[in-house]
């Protein structure tokens, strides 16, 4: 096992929510108390947005673990998939069994401790999703936030595979989306702002691939039905962000 990185971590509780926190007032991750395997915060629903253009991954990457939201929702949801999560912190993974119902390692989800930049160094053609949510107790930005570091993110997707990023808005968001728009050849979409001040960058490998925003559609009220999210909610919002009409490339 590589050597873990100490975090100070804790949990506040509002309005039937659980709360993570890196020893700051800055949300790491949230549970709804009665609907563990929910997904209860705006952002982690809109990094799922890369449902609609790859609904049945059988491998998943997820860089961060946090309260182990994502993790738990492909754990449950997604049972033929296999679900990796790189988490450098043990501490952190600690506090996702106690506090957040964080499952046992079994023969579809997996968590490794290492640094996810130096674990994405080795990985190639690895993952159909890679889901990126990489924050420190700062919270000042996502910890990489590079044109190498996607460039890594890239390699680890086979062709085909799509990627999710959590970063900043406001003024910040431009530069994470020039730097995914030029390690990925512009292949983007993005989705509109969350409460929090998150927005959600998607970036697809290999070649474009024509959608119909019609199938789209039923597509995402199918998965509204299967995969207890608010899809047509979420397909909506990515529509009108992207002005997505007709048939469209991606």
């Amino acid at each position: 096992m590589a050597k873990t990185k100490r975090t100070p971590v804790d949990f506040s509780e509002l309005g039937g929510f659980r709360y993570l926190h890196f020893g700051s007032e800055w949300i790491q991750g949230g549970m709804r108390i009665n609907r563990p395997y929910s997904l209860a915060l705006e952002y982690q629903q809109y990094m799922l947005a890369l449902l609609f253009f790859r609904p049945e991954p059988k491998d998943i990457l997820q860089l961060g673990l946090g309260a182990g939201g994502l993790a738990k929702y492909t754990w449950k949801y997604f049972p033929d998939a296999h679900t990796k999560v790189i988490e450098i912190s043990e501490d952190v993974y600690m506090a996702s069994r106690m506090w957040f119902k964080m499952p046992d390692d079994d023969d579809h989800l997996e968590v490794v401790f290492e640094d996810c930049k130096k674990y994405l160094a080795g990985a190639a053609n690895t993952a159909d999703w890679l889901l990126v949510d990489i924050y420190d107790a700062e919270a000042w930005g996502p910890v990489y936030d590079d044109v190498p570091f996607y460039r890594l993110c890239k390699k680890a997707l086979r062709d085909g595979g799509i990627s999710s990023y959590n970063v900043f808005g406001g003024e910040d968001f431009t530069k994470s989306l020039d730097n995914i728009s030029k390690a990925f050849d512009g292949r983007v979409l993005v989705m509109p702002d969350v409460a929090e001040g998150n927005r959600i960058i998607l970036a697809k490998k290999g070649p474009k691939e024509t959608y119909s925003v019609e199938l789209l559609d039923q597509r995402a009220a199918e998965l509204q039905a299967s995969r207890h999210l608010p899809a047509k909610k979420i397909w909506k919002k990515l529509k009108q962000e992207n002005n997505l009409k007709g048939e469209f490339e991606f």
